[in-house]
């Protein structure tokens, strides 16, 4: 099964992106909402991201 961590939808149209798609393609993942913070997210987002960015595709121990 994939993760998929994201954004909030509402706010990151580059979360939201993925997560329809994987959708529509019924694919089975699990969704982990990581919220920005202020100033930055960087650090909270290198804990499953590489590159400290989302939407970030977690398939068994690959990160893309």
């Amino acid at each position: 099964m994939y993760v998929l961590h994201i954004g909030n939808k509402n706010y990151s149209s580059w979360s939201l992106r993925p997560w329809v798609l994987m959708r529509i393609l019924e694919l089975p993942f699990e969704e982990k909402l990581t919220p920005f913070s202020t100033p930055s997210s960087y650090e909270a987002f290198r804990t499953f991201s590489p590159s400290g960015t989302v939407p970030s595709l977690i398939a068994g121990d690959t990160a893309f």
